[in-house]
């Protein structure tokens, strides 16, 4: 059995963990096993691409578990905080994409499927967002924006870009809940296997890209 094939499994046995223990309250090392699937992702994105547009994507990463990490705390404006971070993390993501822009007439019409779904969200949260209502629109705008950036990338794969709207699905159930205290079944495991098969889809994705286009 080889390095990558260790780690795969590795990468879906602490992700699937967390998963199942993510509606429980909180114990000693939580933080830290939720963390570890996304480190993962960063070092393999690290060790794997090692141009520019990697390490864009490398930053993007480890901005995002860090603002994991702050919306899981019960600290003051952790949960402005954790949106900066995510914020700043998908600015990066885009600034990794860019490099790969190529645009195609077809990808039109899901990037505008995007766009018209945050849009929807955004104003559906509108009444309940009180003072948040700049950053949160800040963040809705800039995490479509990322995901449209992923839609338009050269390679082929679709992995990136359904890693960009599982990233948006997320991102929109935690919202839903946080803002219109919408009861959603199960949503602690919704929210976790959809951010993690994002990261997941992202990272790993944009490494298999780079191996396809060195062939």
């Amino acid at each position: 059995m080889n390095g990558r094939i260790i780690f795969y499994i590795a990468l879906a046995f602490f992700s699937i963990l967390y998963v199942i223990l993510s509606p429980q309250p909180p114990f000693p090392g939580k933080l830290i096993l939720k963390a570890v699937p996304i480190w993962m992702i960063a070092a393999h994105v690290f060790l794997s691409l090692k141009d520019r547009k990697g390490r864009l994507l490398f930053v993007g990463v480890l901005f995002g578990s860090a603002g994991d990490v702050v919306l899981s705390t019960d600290y003051p404006l952790s949960f402005v905080i954790g949106l900066g971070l995510f914020l700043v993390g998908h600015i990066f993501y885009i600034l990794s994409f860019a490099h790969q822009w190529e645009f195609k007439a077809w990808k039109i019409a899901p990037a505008a499927a995007v766009l018209a779904l945050s849009t929807s969200l955004s104003i559906a949260l509108t009444p309940y967002l009180n003072g948040l209502t700049i950053p949160v629109y800040a963040y809705v705008f800039v995490i479509s924006l990322m995901v449209v950036f992923a839609i338009f990338r050269n390679p082929p794969s679709p992995a990136v870009w359904i890693g960009g709207v599982l990233f948006l699905l997320s991102d929109a159930i935690i919202a839903l809940r946080e803002f219109m205290k919408m009861e959603i079944p199960y949503r602690a495991i919704l929210i976790m296997s959809t951010y993690y098969l994002a990261q997941i889809l992202i990272g790993e994705g944009s490494i298999q890209d780079n191996r396809t286009q060195k062939r």
